[in-house]
């Protein structure tokens, strides 16, 4: 009988050691997969950056954009004049369809600079009326939809900036007229 009482205890045994065992598995396969959810953040984090509508990532670029903004409000509105620099009718076809735009761009500049713009503008009315058409060319729909046309605005004030050839001068563009004709 000692012999058959052996036998029971050995199967106890094994019954607690197989349950243990099943732990172990599920447990291995568990760390393995949140460690590779936890790198597929980190590389899709590393990859694709910040997200642009992070606050902090906007406010270091309105630190970093020192000058232009900061001008324009610090300068009353008596010592600034405005110039008109194109009158156009430029179309654009990224949408699928041929649009074509009525156009009416002015700057803003320094009163005492109003006599120097004024003639580099004259001297460069070509150039200036190709790339303001440029741009209206080559922009997307939806940046002709934004209710200020701050994307426009900004590669208008570029490209002037490089045909006049110095930044300082016009503190900011003015689009008065934008009709889709």
């Amino acid at each position: 009988m000692a012999d058959d009482a052996a036998p029971a205890k050995d199967k106890k045994e094994t019954k607690e050691k197989g349950p243990k065992k099943s732990k172990l598995p599920l447990m291995i396969v568990m760390g393995l997969m949140l460690g590779e959810g936890a790198a597929i953040f980190m590389v899709a984090k590393i990859m694709f950056g910040p997200s642009p509508l992070d606050p902090v990532a906007a406010a270091e670029v309105a630190d970093d954009a020192e000058g232009d903004t900061e001008e324009v409000d610090a300068a009353p509105v008596d010592q600034t004049a405005e110039v008109d620099v194109a009158d156009c009718r430029p179309s654009n076809k990224a949408s699928g369809r041929l649009l074509i735009y009525r156009l009416r761009v002015s700057a803003l500049i320094r009163a005492e600079d109003a006599e120097k713009v004024k003639a580099l503008v004259e001297s460069n009315e070509s150039r200036i009326q190709d790339r303001v058409n440029f741009v209206i060319r080559s922009a997307e729909p939806h940046h002709l939809e934004e209710p200020g046309l701050e994307t426009i605005k900004r590669r208008m004030k570029r490209e002037l900036d490089g045909i006049l050839g110095d930044e300082q001068l016009i503190l900011e563009i003015l689009i008065p007229e934008l009709l889709q004709a």
